[in-house]
């Protein structure tokens, strides 16, 4: 239980990492350029940046929702802050689902005219700084774990 735990954390912390990084550099840049541009460098970088997020994304789920279920299951103490973990690991991956599926796609697709390219980055920004929220209330919830234990 205790290399689970410090597994969430450590992909759980990392993972946040990653996506605070997005959202303090990445995306104001995005926002920064004319929309000819950015639908250039989507094209050009929308597949790697893809490739590098899925495989962090997929373990920073994995790893916290099994150490969730193995913790409800053996602990009688720190069932609801596994739950919590468990709730918010699943919040933040369905976001996915939700929004940054089909907003990735119509960014690759150029479905956006360059006229709602602006408010489409704003909503992509707001809908990654939800998902940011999620992934904190999550880590918290797995550090709590971790000093409990």
């Amino acid at each position: 239980m205790n290399t689970l735990m410090v597994l969430s954390s450590a992909f759980l912390g990392f993972f946040l990492g990653t996506q605070i990084t997005e959202a303090i550099l990445i995306v104001p840049y995005w926002k920064s350029l004319a929309p000819n541009d950015f639908f250039q460098l989507h094209k050009t970088y929308g597949k790697k940046i893809h490739r590098f997020y899925a495989p962090i994304t997929i373990v920073a789920t994995v790893i916290p929702l099994t150490t969730s279920l193995f913790i409800i299951q053996t602990s009688n103490t720190m069932q609801w802050i596994a739950f919590c973990m468990g709730i918010f690991t699943l919040a933040f991956f369905s976001t996915y689902f939700l929004y940054f599926k089909k907003a990735n796609k119509s960014f690759a697709n150029r479905n956006i005219n360059d006229n709602q390219l602006n408010y489409s980055l704003k909503e992509w920004e707001h809908w990654h700084w939800i998902r940011i929220v999620f992934e904190t209330i999550s880590f918290v919830c797995s550090l709590i774990l971790l000093v409990k234990n």
